[in-house]
Parts: structure tokens; C-alpha cells; sequence
């Protein structure tokens, strides 16, 4: 296929996900949509014995606010044998406003004298639901080609944007001090808040089996699948809400908090980005581990068979295992992604 591209961005319109631009070239395909309610799930097809040498494919998904969707491969990835070449992948992903986005692409099996190389980046909304999973095989087990691969390189990066409530307190702050500070006739420079963002989860994988012995203690061992799942819970200033429903409720203190003040800014920017990021930083922690109590429960209620880590990062989660059939590691990502989606 040499070098082929496949875009796609979702909106949600009268209350349902669907396509907003799609576009791809063979042997890329879309499969039609299939939704329920305000969820659709999506399957993007790969109509190729697997990536040959020479073989770049480029995946490229904007998830709309509001847009709630599942993004899957349409079977296992095979890396082919690449000869003295490579092959490679790059994943581009987006998550505006509330979006509830998923990405769960199927296992890449890297066959013997095989090269890839994936590289994925993401850029979400901190009030985003978020979830990315990867898995690899060590081979062909059935065929003897057990680590027989040349090389296997995956790396993950996410960025998260500064919530909204936060970039908002910002603008509000040096509003405040313009028009506190800036000369008579000459009234101060108005600017949109500019939401910026963080890396908040890195990861690499290497493979290389000529140089290391992955069957060693501390190495996948008799394990045939390793799988990790970023996760991002929605960033919310839970606290301002429920204020804001309480002074909704007494009239005369939602007419003092909504009257604007007389430079512009709100009467209600009292409080600072810092007080509210820490609000908002609080909220988060207490749901990630009320999450990864979750995924511990319902791995002991499966009875999961493998390895299984859970812990929290910079922002999110990251979750890893360890399996000898991909059955079990693709099952248990989609149980997580339906746990965190409410699916």
C-alpha cells in the first residue's frame, strides 16, 4: 500500500454521534456506524494481507464535543516479514469539549524478520473522557515464531489541555488588571482565553529480541500479550456547580452574582485559577482511585487470568497486563472501557 490515510471526525447531532468528515484511501475502508442513542460505534477495516516493507499508514480522528464514540481495527494487525525495511503506523487523536472518546485498536502481531514502528499522539480536553489501549503479541506462537521479529518500537504520548474553569479564572485575572491598570481613553485590549496543555502520560516499548531475552524473570516471561490502557477522566469544578445551583435557587443572590462588574469582569472571578485548579486536581484523584478500586474488583470478579497493574499518572490512569491468549487482554480492555464510559 506504500503510504495511505484515513481520517475521521464525529459531532453529535440531534442526540447521536455521527460522521461529521470522513476520508480514506485503500486499503483503508469505514465500516456503516452502528449506534444506539447517543453512542456509535465505529470500525475502520484494513483490507490488506497485513503492513508490508515500505508500508506507512496515518490514522487521523477528531471526536467533537459532545460526540460519544468507539473506534476499533476490524481484526489483529500483521506486521509482515519487512526484509532489510520497516513498516509503520502513526496515530493522531482528539478530544474536543465532553467528548467520550475510545480508541481500541486490536492486537499487532509482528511476524518473523519484522520491523514496525507506532507512533500515537493525542490532544484532549481536560473535560474529556479519554481511553487508548495498545496490545502486542510476541509472535506467532503457533507458527514458532516466538520473538523471531527484528524490531518493535510503540510510543504513546498524550496531552491534556488546561480545564476550561481554569483558563477561564486566567482570562478573568488579567482582565482584571488591565482594566485596573491601563490609562484613561485607552481602554484595555480584550483577548479570548487560549487553552494550553501538558503531557500528562508518556510510553515506549522496545523490541528487540536479539538483544534481550524477554522469556527472563522481570520480562514478559511465559506471557504472550502485553497490553496498556491510558484512561482520562473528565476535569470538573464540581464545587462551582453545586454553588451555582445554590444561588440559582435564592434570587436575590443569583441577581448580585450574575451582575457584571463595570470593567467587564464578572463579579463572580473572585476566585483564583490556582484555588480552582486544586479543586478541580481533588475531584479528579478521588475519582481515579475510586476507579482503579473498580478495575482491581471486577479483575478478581472475572477471574483474570495474566498479570495486571493499575495506577494512577501525572493525569489518568495507566493500566498493564500480561496474558497468553489475546482473547483475554482485548475482552478485559473493553470491560474497562465500558466501565469508565457507564456503557
Amino acid at each position: 500500500m506504500d503510504s495511505s490515510t484515513f481520517r475521521l471526525a464525529t459531532a453529535l447531532r440531534h442526540g447521536r454521534t455521527k460522521i461529521d468528515d470522513v476520508y480514506f484511501e485503500a486499503p483503508f475502508k469505514l465500516m456503516t456506524p452502528f449506534t444506539n442513542g447517543r453512542h456509535s460505534d465505529f470500525i475502520v477495516m484494513f483490507a490488506s494481507p497485513g503492513f508490508l516493507q515500505g508500508d506507512e499508514a496515518h490514522i487521523d480522528i477528531d471526536f467533537g464535543p459532545g460526540s460519544d464514540a468507539t473506534i476499533t481495527t476490524q481484526s489483529y494487525e500483521k506486521v509482515l516479514n519487512t526484509a532489510e525495511g520497516s513498516a509503520s503506523r502513526t496515530i493522531d487523536l482528539r478530544a474536543q469539549g465532553d467528548a467520550k472518546a475510545v480508541f481500541l485498536p486490536f492486537p499487532v502481531i509482528p511476524f518473523r524478520n519484522s520491523t514496525f514502528t507506532n507512533v500515537t499522539t493525542a490532544h484532549i480536553a481536560a473535560e474529556s473522557t479519554f481511553i487508548y489501549a495498545d496490545v502486542v503479541t510476541c509472535g506467532r506462537v503457533g507458527m514458532d515464531e516466538r520473538w523471531a521479529m527484528r524490531r518493535f518500537t510503540n510510543r504513546l504520548r498524550v496531552y491534556v489541555a488546561e480545564p476550561a474553569a481554569v483558563e477561564q479564572a486566567l482570562h478573568n485575572q488579567t482582565e482584571s488588571e488591565r482594566a485596573s491598570t491601563h490609562r484613561r481613553g485607552r481602554p484595555p485590549k480584550r483577548t479570548e482565553p487560549q487553552l494550553r496543555e501538558r503531557l500528562a502520560f508518556a510510553d515506549r516499548m522496545l523490541l528487540e529480541p536479539d538483544a534481550f531475552d524477554y522469556t527472563n524473570l522481570g520480562m514478559w516471561r511465559e506471557f504472550t500479550h502485553c497490553g496498556v490502557v491510558y484512561v482520562h477522566l473528565p476535569e470538573l469544578d464540581t464545587a462551582a456547580a453545586q454553588d451555582a445551583a445554590m444561588r440559582a435557587a435564592e434570587p436575590n443572590t443569583a441577581a448580585d452574582y450574575a451582575k457584571p462588574a463595570a470593567d467587564g469582569v464578572p463579579a463572580n472571578a473572585s476566585a483564583s485559577p490556582e484555588a480552582i485548579r486544586a479543586r478541580i486536581e481533588s475531584a479528579r484523584i478521588a475519582a481515579e482511585d475510586d476507579l482503579i478500586s473498580r478495575i482491581r474488583s471486577h479483575a478478581d470478579a472475572v477471574g483474570f487470568v495474566g498479570e495486571l497493574g493499575v495506577s494512577r499518572v501525572i493525569n489518568g490512569l495507566c493500566v498493564r497486563l500480561l496474558t497468553t491468549r489475546g482473547d483475554n487482554a482485548f475482552d478485559f480492555i473493553k470491560d474497562i472501557a465500558d466501565i469508565v464510559t457507564g456503557s
